[in-house]
């Protein structure tokens, strides 16, 4: 195979994304992501819901938020959807959904959304267990999204019981949904310790008895990681960010390859987030925007964090091969760690021309 040489035109070089020298997190020096800016866009409602756990950007009505709180217990067990782009603050609160048909077991923890049979879901963690005393008693609650409207509407769910493959008590707060795999992957919530990755293939026909979680890897490849408190996957699959009190640490899939290798590699920084007091929810709109918020008593922002933008292809590479042959070409841009490279056929280089792949 012949190596080609590329010789970028003006202009090209001013679209690298840059990368930091990386910073220690217990023991791991991770790479710093500064494709990112924060904005402050809309209101978690704290006098709907107390506690804000979790968050996930609607498939249905793309534009608008799920969210929920954790102390959904008796009648009042409900996501609401929420407009976080709304000009006045009458106009965020969108929709009410009341859940019934649950089997009562309350700690909501987090949400997810995701496509399964050209259907659309939403999927709800009721996950928590900070006592260690649900063994076994473990629930994903589940129902085709609806068209988000105004005013309320109610939805009996169905439910998939799960435990762990230890067949102990975990306490966990992370629930996301890979539309790539249609799997669902749990990160335990510890201190200071390796958080575990666990998974489980969703399917509408499971029966009422426990369904095993599979543990993929100890995420990181054995990092230490702390409090793993909420994550999202991008509805293409290519990302995967999860909240490490204090930060949002973000990993790429590369290829085909499974989430498990790519959990198991280090993740970068996510710089531009600024931790919020006792923050759990983070939900992707696309590959280049996700919202977080709080899960405080008081009344807090949401956040979003927009990817800086690049263009889709790069201008004009002279490529010359070793017999001297010029040709001029536009090749496809790329993100890769946080990295600006190009792709040209199965190719890809870093911008200053050396092949990678």
């Amino acid at each position: 195979m012949k190596r080609i040489l590329l010789f970028l035109v003006a202009g090209v070089m001013s679209a690298t994304i840059a990368r930091g020298a990386g910073i220690n997190y217990n023991g791991t020096n991770l790479q710093e992501n500064t494709e990112f800016t924060r904005t402050q866009c809309g209101t978690a409602f704290k006098d709907v819901m107390k506690e804000i756990s979790g968050m996930a950007c609607s498939r249905t009505t793309p534009g608008y938020l799920w969210a929920h709180g954790d102390e959904n217990t008796g009648s009042n067990k409900k996501i609401i959807a929420i407009n976080p782009n709304a000009q006045s603050k009458n106009d965020e609160l969108v929709m009410t959904v009341n859940i019934s048909g649950d089997p009562g077991r309350d700690d909501w923890e987090d949400i997810a959304t995701g496509v399964y049979g050209n259907k659309n879901y939403v999927f709800v963690g009721a996950i928590g267990d900070n006592d260690l005393a649900f063994n076994d008693q473990y629930y994903i609650y589940y129902f085709e999204e609806p068209a988000i409207s105004s005013g309320t509407q109610n939805v009996t769910v169905n439910t998939i019981r799960f435990g762990y493959p230890d067949n102990a008590a975990h306490n966990t707060e992370t629930l996301m949904y890979d539309n790539v795999e249609q799997m669902f992957y749990i990160v335990d919530k510890v201190k200071s310790g390796i958080c575990h990755l666990y998974k489980l293939p969703f399917s509408t026909t499971y029966d009422t008895g426990v369904q095993r979680l599979t543990e993929v890897c100890a995420l990181g490849n054995g990092s230490k990681f702390n409090y793993c408190t909420g994550g999202d996957i991008t509805p293409d699959g290519q990302w995967m960010a999860i909240k490490s009190k204090p930060y949002v640490l973000l990993w790429e899939r590369q290829g085909s390859e499974s989430l498990s290798q790519t959990a198991q590699r280090n993740p970068v920084q996510v710089m531009a987030y600024q931790e919020e007091e006792q923050g759990e929810s983070l939900a992707w709109f696309n590959d280049s925007i996700f919202y977080t918020t709080s899960d405080s008593k008081s009344n807090t922002p949401i956040y979003s964090y927009t990817r800086a933008s690049v263009p889709s292809s790069l201008d004009p590479v002279l490529m010359t091969d070793e017999s001297g042959r010029k040709s001029e070409v536009r090749c496809v841009k790329m993100l890769r760690d946080g990295q600006l490279l190009i792709k040209q056929g199965d190719a890809i280089y870093t911008i200053q021309g050396q092949r990678i792949q």
